[in-house]
């Protein structure tokens, strides 16, 4: 295992202000040294035109915080203050921001591998924040377990806790649809494979990370890059889960030569174990880290403006520069529909958060375009139901799987873009309308695709998720993704999104196809508090299994009493009565369950008329859950995979970066 320790060079006084940490996105780069990249030769269509001013000024990375008046659910960052009833003001909770509280603080990390787990713990124990730890460790996952997600290449979504300012905010990292697309190739069978450049939106994920860095970061981006440009250039040990996907994408990697260079060299597949170099990707990386250093060292001012002007200069490297242009020549030669100016028109964006209340906790989700808001739709409708009987029961189990069919049946429905949707978020969220949903719900039947909407209104796995937590309470919870395909882009050595795959083409579907439009994203990660506290954040992976994995995780844990291992070790179900997010949006009707629940179980939800069906493995899932008398932090690593969650606590009188 090669992995290799931050780099000890940072800047001492990057802006004293930098509490707010994390999140995790997706990273793309290029060139390297004196192996630069030969600029590509592409026709007019593809210039990349004049680098674009930054298009967050202060007043859109800072809106107005909203009144909240004690609500049940709805759009608001506050929502979990003791003095929510009362508008927000912005103004720090001293109880929560004093140097007493917050020294020597606990700090945890949870990923799905151990090298970006081990990074991120050495960034925090450093003195980093979670924002550096986060980035550290989304760099690392881009290396060892690319076909998950990829910093340059996908989109994320991430929600992250300031302590100081106790708000929580969400990122939106997800980028849109290409202008030239054309919902009738979508349309076309023949044209409309699964696999290939058509399926391609602009990857967000870069441009969120570096807006974190900027706002929430201390440490240098070149140091924190170190780690992972190093895995790509001497090689990473193959994990199962890639061996597993290499052997199952073989035909497809087979018909891209930059994508079978790479993963299928001479056509053999890599053992468990086996060394896999990425040297594009290596080079690529290296690239923007110099590209920052340079930038840093040229800019004059204070040193916070030197950063600045260097993770400015990361972000028009990749959407304004070099790695755009290859992109887009890459994309177009094979049937894509992005130009170079949807990639410098983009910029990740911080949003207002979703949230409802679950008995005594207060649980956020990301706003759409995410579908978060499933999520907490069905944690609304179980609120409706005594739970008390346990996990097993299949009373609950019961409940359970038809409160997710409601809230992903009103997902597929209603949700989509913001500006495509004909039904906003509170209402969706009204417990109001929690109750009517609950009371379609029978004790003897089963829900069945089709099925409408609880509005009624007429209409014509390859993820990665992670939570951290710093010395100083803020904490991030971050799902990120590039969809279910490996496609290297040229010679970035960049594995591209395909979530265009989870676009509906039905064009009286809100999420239908569309020029410069942003699709429904899958990832939806989830933070909780109690009392006022920060108390857990969380996510699961897999497409339409995220939701329904994180509402069992949150459960396990409220209402069951597990542990936060426990909570992700305990076998899952998930449900199919809904279309899939993925095309060609198939709705099986089927419950699945994992080994490990008991046969009267299953005999018992069969009775009632549940098709049933086995599955392996049901998504990976990580959580960080705070004890409520102590705040001693707990991780919770799913041992489906590789998974390692890791606690520490910051020395006391540590000189951290920035202060």
């Amino acid at each position: 295992m090669m992995v290799n320790a931050i780099s000890s060079e940072r800047d001492r006084s990057v802006s004293g202000a930098a509490v707010m940490y994390l999140l995790a996105l997706t990273l793309l780069i290029w060139g390297c040294g004196a192996r630069s990249i030969t600029e590509p030769t592409c026709p007019p269509a593809h210039a990349a035109g004049a680098p674009a001013e930054d298009a967050e000024p202060a007043p859109a990375l800072e809106p107005p915080e909203p009144s909240v008046h004690a609500s049940a659910s709805g759009v608001s960052g506050i929502a979990h203050r003791a003095d929510a009833e009362e508008p927000g003001t912005d103004e720090p909770d001293v109880r929560r921001a004093t140097s007493s509280d917050t020294s020597a603080g606990p700090f945890a990390v949870a990923t799905r591998d151990p090298r970006a787990t081990r990074v991120a713990f050495d960034v925090l124990q450093d003195g980093g924040t979670a924002a550096d730890a986060a980035f550290a460790a989304g760099m690392v996952l881009s290396v060892v377990e690319p076909h998950f997600s990829h910093a340059l290449g996908g989109g994320t979504w991430a929600l992250y806790y300031d302590a100081a300012r106790d708000r929580v905010r969400a990122l939106d990292g997800v980028g849109p649809t290409g202008s030239q697309v054309d919902i009738s190739f979508f349309q076309d069978p023949q044209r409309n494979t699964p696999y290939g450049g058509h399926r391609v939106i602009v990857p967000g994920a870069w441009d969120a990370w570096m807006v974190l860095l900027r706002d929430h970061g201390a440490m240098h981006l070149d140091g924190l890059m170190e780690p992972a440009i190093r895995l790509a250039r001497e090689g990473a040990a193959a994990s199962r889960s890639m061996v597993g996907f290499i052997l199952q994408e073989r035909c497809n990697i087979l018909t891209m030569p930059d994508t079978a260079a790479v993963f299928l060299p001479g056509g053999r597949a890599p053992k468990i174990g086996d060394v896999v170099v990425q040297s594009d990707l290596a080079c690529t990386l290296q690239s923007i880290a110099d590209t920052y250093r340079a930038a840093f060292d040229r800019e004059a001012g204070s040193s916070a403006d030197r950063r600045t002007a260097g993770i400015q200069a990361a972000r028009d490297y990749y959407y304004r520069g070099p790695i755009a242009r290859e992109l887009v020549c890459f994309l177009q030669a094979n049937n894509g529909f992005l130009t170079a100016e949807d990639f410098a028109s983009f910029r990740a964006q911080w949003r207002e958060p979703i949230f409802t209340r679950y008995k005594d906790r207060t649980v956020y989700g990301c706003p759409p375009n995410s579908q978060g808001v499933s999520m907490l739709m069905a944690l609304n409708i179980l609120e409706n139901f005594d739970l008390a009987a346990g996990p097993d029961d299949p009373d609950v189990v019961h409940a359970i799987a038809e409160a997710t069919k409601l809230a992903k049946i009103d997902t597929w429905h209603y949700v989509a873009a913001p500006e495509a949707m004909c039904v906003d978020v509170e209402r969706l969220l009204s417990k109001d309308y929690a109750r009517r949903q609950a009371d379609r719900i029978a004790a003897d039947a089963v829900i069945r695709w089709p099925a409408e909407g609880g509005l009624c209104l007429n209409e014509e796995n390859n993820t990665t998720t992670f939570s951290v937590v710093d010395g100083e309470g803020n904490a991030l919870a971050l799902t990120t993704s590039t969809g279910a395909q490996f496609l290297v882009g040229g010679r970035t050595g960049i594995l591209l999104n395909q979530r265009m795959a989870i676009m509906a083409i039905a064009e009286e579907n809100p999420n239908c196809i569309a020029p410069c439009k942003k699709v429904r994203h899958t990832v939806n990660p989830y933070m909780a508090f109690r009392d006022g506290r920060f108390s857990m954040a969380g996510g699961n992976t897999g497409f339409d299994t995220q939701p329904q994995g994180q509402i069992q995780q949150f459960l396990n844990i409220v209402e069951f009493s597990m542990s936060p291992q426990e909570a992700v070790a305990r076998p899952r179900f998930i449900t199919h009565a809904f279309p899939a997010s993925h095309y060609p949006h198939r709705a099986t009707n089927e419950l699945f369950l994992e080994a490990g629940f008991p046969d009267e179980l299953v005999r018992s939800l069969a009775d009632r008329g549940h098709v049933m069906g086995r599955s392996a493995i049901i998504g990976n899932g990580n959580v960080i859950v705070s004890d409520p008398s102590t705040g001693e932090l707990a991780t919770g690593a799913d041992p489906r995979g590789e998974n390692l969650g890791l606690t520490g606590r910051e020395q006391v009188g540590m000189v951290k970066p920035g202060h």
